[in-house]
């Protein structure tokens, strides 16, 4: 008898066994399926954003403002000869010492995003994967590089009486940038000391655009505070690599901007447009100018504008879809100045490869020179030798677009190549940068 149930219990633990087997497998096959998924949506939306398709060529840079567009069935753009594209050849990786993505981790530092420029550090710095969870109310992405395993968490249902009770090591993304977004940043910074186990915190936040942050000073460690650190974005005078390190302002996540994959923008392809500009001209600014400019231009006639006089936070389907296009199958995209020198629009363009040509200004508030580097506005990129192209004036628009007219298609392919390249280096930059900050000011390790 004891025989017989020793058998039965061998046969038991091998079909359980068996099952687990079965169920992880399956697991693998469903996550597998809905990665590769997604990578086959994303380069099919590329390809729609990248092909000529017919209501392109009936757009008259110069009509009514496309608030007032009708929105036609839409059409199947045309197959691109993908097998003839050059492949795009994988960036370098910036110095020998950067630390690289493993399995195994010593430390953990959880990231909390209540800003959208979180999504931005995540997904496009961090090349790091989120999974919804409870229909969106929150989302959830890990990632361990070196010894460190950072743990990513947003979405509405992430608040502080939610918030891991136990962690240690807390890195902040927050949005300074106005009254009503300061107060709500200011909760989760009053929050921090209830945590028991707190060892190390640190802010990357969404700075104001007159790089007005004094509101931020309390909560540093010099003044008594918990934040040993901040990752702040815009030309601000306090930049010193001590307590604020710059951060880049990356693209408008808020707006639903795509994470665009270098390999599969089609640089080898002719573009449509010389340049583009989709934005919100305001009375008396430099955009007037820029509009004019390209008015008078024999060669102006070449550029996709989209010109509105009124701000919109929001941006519908369509639009959103008009503007990425414009992106993909533009030469150059120009950046005149808003409240600030920096904008999306800059490193968007980059995404597709089209050159930002940038108004570089200084504007009104507080940024400006710090101890640490006065090459200012767009510190990091003079940096970093972005291959942009600055004007101080639009009347210098003119005699761009006219030696522009006269380069080959083989020259702007290279240049496209580049610029994408260069910022794909950028961003491993700035996850080298962000991971051996952590690295240094939370856990004393230095490379």
């Amino acid at each position: 008898m004891r025989l017989y149930f020793r058998n039965w219990r061998k046969i038991a633990f091998g079909i359980l066994g068996i099952y687990f087997l079965v169920s992880c497998y399956t697991g693998y096959l469903l996550i597998r399926r809905r990665l590769l998924s997604k990578s086959r949506y994303d380069l099919q939306r590329i390809r729609e954003l990248t092909a000529f398709t017919d209501d392109d060529t009936d757009w008259n840079p110069w009509g009514e403002e496309f608030e007032k567009e009708d929105v036609g069935a839409a059409k199947q753009p045309p197959h691109i000869p993908w097998e003839s594209e050059t492949n795009f050849k994988s960036y370098k990786e910036p110095g020998a010492g950067r630390p690289n993505v493993s399995t195994s981790s010593d430390f953990v530092v959880e990231i909390w995003g209540k800003a959208a420029i979180g999504l931005y550090l995540w997904e496009h710095i961090f090349d790091g994967v989120l999974e919804r969870r409870l229909q969106g109310i929150w989302s959830y992405g890990e990632k361990t590089i070196g010894n460190i395993k950072f743990r990513y968490r947003t979405g509405p249902g992430v608040i502080p009486s939610k918030a891991p009770k136990h962690a240690q090591n807390v890195v902040l993304v927050l949005n300074g940038r106005e009254p009503s977004k300061i107060a709500l940043a200011k909760t989760w910074l009053d929050y921090l000391p209830s945590l028991p186990k707190l060892q190390n915190a640190a802010v990357v936040l969404l700075g104001n655009e007159r790089c007005d942050n004094d509101w931020l000073k309390p909560y540093m460690e010099k003044s008594d505070g918990l934040v040993k650190l901040v990752f702040l974005t815009y030309d601000s005078s306090k930049i010193d690599n001590i307590n604020f390190y710059q951060w880049p302002l990356g693209v408008a996540t808020y707006r639903e901007f795509p994470k665009v994959k270098g390999n599969n923008v089609p640089v080898m392809n002719s573009r449509k447009y010389i340049c583009n500009f989709l934005g919100t001209v305001y009375k008396n600014s430099t955009r007037e100018t820029l509009l004019q400019t390209l008015s008078t231009s024999s060669i102006g006639s070449s550029c996709f504008i989209k010109a509105r006089h009124t701000w919109l936070p929001n941006e519908t389907e369509d639009s959103r879809d008009t503007y990425l296009r414009a992106l993909a199958q533009s030469d150059l995209t120009l950046n005149p100045v808003g409240i600030n020198t920096e904008c999306y629009r800059i490193y968007e363009a980059m995404s597709y490869g089209s050159i930002p040509v940038i108004e570089d200004v200084m504007t009104a508030g507080q940024c400006g020179e710090s101890p640490v580097s006065n090459n200012v506005p767009l510190r990091l990129l003079k940096e970093e030798n972005a291959p942009v192209i600055y004007v101080k004036d639009w009347n210098e628009l003119k005699e761009i677009l006219q030696r522009e007219a006269t380069f080959s298609q083989e020259y702007k392919a290279k240049r496209r190549k580049e610029l994408i390249s260069w910022y794909e280096n950028f961003k491993l930059k700035m996850r080298d940068k962000f991971v051996r900050v952590i690295e240094e000011r939370f856990f004393h390790i230095y490379r």
